[in-house]
């Protein structure tokens, strides 16, 4: 508090941030993560550092502007750190993270890719290489092709949209049990 040593917020005082932000806070926090059920942790997570941090917090617990920044400045903090938490399970090494689909079925995507990619004409192949394979950007590309850097995003949406129309199509054939 502002003239004298700071106290901790009491817990009638952390009730009445709960009712008052409870609900404001989640859909900021929804807002930032996307989704209900985090931001609903997050909150109660902010709510409870907010209580262990209440000696810190210097005004009068009743002040709701002075509450309300304090709190989001809490829960700002706590979905920064969920954020990067998040970005490092994303990031798993390939060597524990677990196969999305059965070999076989896996096995199965890759030969239609592969077939697709097959059909696909020499210059979209070769640009599809450079862009995903040798993650070459698109300005090295159109350096690389003489063209501009426009020129070369468009070959290679243009590339990758034929590429999915042969993907469809051979699994459309194999559908229907032909085989190439």
């Amino acid at each position: 508090m502002s003239g004298g040593a700071p106290r901790r917020v009491d817990e009638a005082e952390l009730a009445l941030w709960i009712e008052r932000f409870r609900g404001p806070l989640i859909g900021l926090l929804a807002s930032w993560c996307g989704n209900w059920r985090d931001a609903e942790e997050l909150a109660a997570d902010a709510f409870a550092e907010a209580w262990l941090s209440s000696a810190r917090f210097d005004g009068d617990p009743r002040d709701i502007e002075r509450s309300g920044a304090w709190l989001r400045g809490i829960a700002f903090r706590l979905h920064a750190v969920w954020q990067r938490k998040r970005a490092l399970r994303r990031a798993e090494p390939l060597e524990t993270a677990r196969p999305v689909a059965p070999a076989c079925e896996t096995d199965e995507r890759r030969d239609v890719l592969e077939a697709a990619f097959r059909r696909l004409a020499a210059p979209q192949q070769a640009i599809l290489r450079m862009f995903y394979l040798e993650a070459t950007s698109a300005r090295e590309v159109a350096a690389l092709l003489d063209i501009t850097v426009k020129a070369a995003e468009e070959r290679v949406r243009a590339a990758r949209g034929e590429l999915r129309g042969l993907v469809e199509r051979e699994l459309a054939r194999r559908e229907h049990g032909v085989r190439p």
